[in-house]
């Protein structure tokens, strides 16, 4: 194993956490004062404003067959960057586009995230999607 940052294990973590849809301990995992930045003209768009939102915004995203696969994850004591591929498949669609993503970390809990996709418009249909 690799000497990496705790707080790129901490998002390892959570995103683990996330495709195992491991609620109890995504909660753990983010500063109850979380923002997640999230761009694009998705009905999902915009800023999510702490630990509850940001959950209720997972649990969302989880039932629209989202998936998130890292290529590689990498830190130091206040920010982590993870270059990963995000898509949807399920209801007629079968797409995903590259995405960076920065993180802000506090205490190893998540406090901030901003998203960066390669192609915004995907972005779009990724996250664009209905529940259920």
């Amino acid at each position: 194993m690799t000497d990496e940052h705790p707080n790129a294990t901490a998002y390892r973590r959570t995103a683990d956490a996330f495709r195992a849809h491991d609620l109890a301990s995504l909660e753990g995992l983010f500063d109850p004062n979380v923002v997640w930045h999230v761009g694009g003209r998705h009905r999902r768009a915009g800023d999510i404003v702490g630990r509850d939102a940001v959950l209720a915004w997972l649990t969302d995203v989880m039932s629209t067959g989202f998936w998130l696969r890292e290529h590689d994850v990498f830190g130091n004591d206040e920010h982590v960057c993870a270059l990963s591929t995000m898509g949807r498949r399920g209801d007629g669609i079968d797409v995903e586009t590259r995405v960076v993503s920065i993180f802000h970390f506090r205490d190893g809990r998540q406090l901030e995230r901003w998203f960066y996709p390669d192609v915004p418009a995907i972005f779009d249909l990724i996250l664009d999607g209905s529940s259920g």
